[in-house]
């Protein structure tokens, strides 16, 4: 039998009881898959981090750089609150997004320094804006190996 969901554990106990009398063991399987927890990593597909038989997390999803990494060659910071105990952007990508930031954030107080200086006006802040959007958006390289899909990266 699968892990009920908590939520619906009074149905199911209902369901079973009653399993005898006018419920068909069709509706109660049917009911069980609707109301069944979902599986590791919130279905039989992994969407971020991957584990081995032995719960050891082989390959992790970066957010940032949307490419599949092994732990062991790249580095990720832990994060005890995350499911797979590790933070979603490696240690690099966090470097490289936080810079983005603060270099956007830097660009922005010197455009208002230009339109006070009369360097710049104030009409033509938009597609300024719009260049530092495109600079704090577009993904910086790395030169680590990095997979497009979990499948490659466990056949490596």
């Amino acid at each position: 039998m699968a892990t009920i969901k908590k939520a619906f554990v009074p149905i199911m106990s209902l369901l079973a009881a009653s399993m005898g009398s006018e419920v068909t063991q069709e509706l109660y399987d049917q009911a069980e898959v609707l109301t069944c927890a979902k599986t590791g990593n919130g279905g039989s597909q992994a969407t971020s981090f991957h584990k081995d038989d032995e719960g050891n997390v082989v390959a992790i999803r970066c957010s940032y750089f949307q490419e599949w990494f092994k732990p062991s060659e790249v580095e990720f910071g832990l994060k005890a609150s995350s499911a797979s105990g590790f933070n979603p952007m490696c240690k690099a990508a966090v470097s490289a997004w936080t810079k983005q930031q603060a270099d956007f954030k830097k660009a922005k107080e010197a455009l208002l320094e230009q339109v006070v200086s009369g360097d710049l006006e104030p009409a033509n802040i938009p597609a300024h804006i719009d260049e530092l959007e495109i600079a704090r958006t577009t993904t910086a390289s790395h030169d680590f190996t990095g997979y497009d899909s979990l499948e490659a990266l466990l056949e490596a």
